[in-house]
């Protein structure tokens, strides 16, 4: 066990695969996303919050990486199920949280788990297949 059995390479790539997929996701589900959020008009795209959405990408596949690694060996499947329960137990958990602390609609709720859900069923699959 230990940090290094992953390959580096693949955490860049889950990155980039996820940012698209978030891109796409959030596109493709944009007016039921603004309308659930409450917002009036269309969010205008602006670099600087690309960037730190790509970097919190970067951060998230690394510790996907590393917390499968520091488990024991770094293959799809064992990514697999270590993304879905991070998933399951700290994304989903925190959102349904939130959401319910501040009256947000279940529609809301849906489009962002799915988004994360989405992310880390790529990232896990990626790194696992870097690590393989």
């Amino acid at each position: 066990m230990g940090y290094t059995n992953f390959d580096p390479l693949g955490v860049v790539v889950a990155a980039v695969a996820a940012f698209l997929f978030g891109f796409l996701w959030h596109k493709m589900l944009e007016k039921p996303w603004m309308t659930a959020a409450g917002y009036a008009g269309k969010p205008a795209l602006k670099l600087w919050p690309l960037t730190v959405v790509f970097i919190a990408y970067i951060v998230i596949a690394g510790m996907l990486a590393g917390l499968t690694a520091h488990i024991g060996p770094v293959g799809i499947s064992e990514t697999f199920v270590t993304g879905i329960l991070v998933w399951a137990g700290f994304v989903l958990a925190t959102i349904v949280v939130d959401h319910s602390y501040e009256a947000r609609s279940r529609t809301l709720t849906m489009i962002n788990a799915g988004h994360w859900f989405g992310v880390f069923l790529i990232m896990s699959v990626i790194i696992g297949f870097f690590g393989s």
